[in-house]
């Protein structure tokens, strides 16, 4: 599940979620995605500041049979959950490149780097350059904790 931030021509925020990159991108294509207060088709992704480079080569996962009933989306709490276990999952086995993410990750695309998991900042700028020039990274909201 890939869950982006987006915002509508008329400056409204809200969040998509999406089975997968490739998903939001047919659906952003056709015009499918639709701002829920003003029903605006003209969407965009908002970058996040943390942001995660994956490998090309992993294969993806395996088709599953089909089933009859979608899963019922994670209620807040358990989304809440699930988010700190990928942040911490993502601390323990990636490298922090602090805000050198975009120089890091334009380097491993490029070859000129080992490649390696890494993760780290980039501005809204530099999110989109990489988007631009076809760097696969994959933008995270950092979860809200609790005192």
């Amino acid at each position: 599940m890939v869950i982006y931030n987006l915002v509508c021509k008329k400056n409204h925020s809200f969040e998509g979620w999406f089975p997968s990159y490739e998903d939001y991108q047919k659906q952003a294509d056709k015009k499918l995605i639709s701002c829920p207060t003003c029903g605006s088709s003209k969407v965009e992704k908002v970058p996040h500041a943390c942001a995660v480079h994956v490998k090309k080569e992993q294969a993806p996962a395996p088709a599953k049979k089909t089933e009859k009933t979608p899963p019922a989306p994670p209620s807040p709490t358990e989304f809440k959950e699930m988010l700190i276990q990928v942040h911490h999952y993502i601390k323990q086995n990636f490298e922090d490149v602090g805000s050198r993410f975009a120089e890091e990750a334009r380097e491993i695309h490029n070859k000129k780097a080992e490649e390696r998991p890494i993760h780290g900042t980039a501005t809204a700028l530099e999110a989109k350059e990489l988007s631009e020039e076809g760097v696969p990274f994959i933008a995270l909201p950092k979860p809200e904790l609790d005192s």
